[in-house]
């Protein structure tokens, strides 16, 4: 089958796209932008018509849709969660409320969702599958009470389980492990993969996802973010440079306008909140 496109043209040239019976792993630190890339991910396969179903472990659905709304109507989201939108970005704001509401997405917020009701919410769907993020996921009975390395090790395949059985594309987020900050340039291992070894062996492919301004002593600008494909069992390995509009929760790939620093205009030297 073909895969549905990422929205990141590059990766969808890599063969990376969201295939039916495949895992995908999307690894990071925290505040590396791992749920606004998922968001950019859904946004980009519900608009090709792909049913997602966003099962959002650590963050409310209010939460996520208000992320979703300041990257898709372009606001700032520190602006939006406090109300101090200006008439103009207040309509662009209800135009994305309409655009989300035709879309084939499902945020499901449930604080201890299981592998067991993430299966029955794939039977028959046809789509996609988010999962944020793995590590809070409720294993199966039969793993409950084993080591955190066993019990993670049955998530992940009971997820490669549900991708296969249900012919749905699943894409989880996983932590990586502390050790991963040391790395040079960022360059996470797949051994990085935080609580379990199975993690790497059940996943088709693994993008890693890393913002070099968080590193210490990082000169990078602002706005680059990394992705790697770091595994992809029918594909090749390499990188994409994003441009991460913190702000707006926004990705795209970076273009040669974006290797420079753009100077501080006045909307931008409001209080930065991320």
């Amino acid at each position: 089958a073909d895969a549905t496109t990422t929205g990141l043209p590059t990766l969808d040239g890599m063969g990376s796209g969201f295939r039916p019976g495949e895992l995908t792993l999307l690894a990071g630190r925290p505040s590396h932008g791992k749920t606004a890339l998922a968001l950019h991910f859904a946004k980009a396969a519900s608009m090709a018509g792909l049913p997602t179903y966003f099962a959002s472990l650590e963050m409310t659905k209010e939460a996520l849709t208000m992320r979703w709304l300041a990257s898709d109507a372009e606001v700032w989201f520190s602006a939006l969660r406090s109300g101090a939108l200006t008439q103009t970005e207040f309509a662009k704001v209800s135009t994305s409320v309409e655009h989300l509401s035709e879309l084939p997405i499902t945020i499901d917020d449930h604080a201890n969702l299981g592998v067991g009701e993430l299966r029955k919410a794939m039977v028959g769907a046809n789509g996609l599958l988010i999962v944020d993020y793995l590590q809070l996921v409720q294993p199966p009975e039969s793993a409950k009470g084993q080591s955190r390395t066993q019990e993670v090790g049955a998530i992940s395949r009971a997820l490669k389980g549900i991708a296969h059985d249900c012919r749905v594309s699943v894409l989880a987020l996983s932590q990586l492990n502390r050790g991963s900050e040391h790395r040079t340039g960022g360059d996470a291992r797949l051994s990085d993969l935080r609580d379990s070894g199975e993690l790497e062996q059940d996943a088709d492919q693994v993008w890693m996802i890393w913002r070099p301004v968080l590193s210490q002593h990082s000169e990078a600008p602002d706005d680059l973010a990394v992705l790697r494909v770091a595994k992809h069992r029918n594909g090749p390995l390499g990188r994409i440079e994003l441009h991460f509009d913190t702000q707006r929760q926004r990705f795209r790939e970076r273009t040669a306008s974006d290797s420079a620093l753009p100077p501080v205009s006045g909307d931008d030297a409001k209080m930065k909140e991320w």
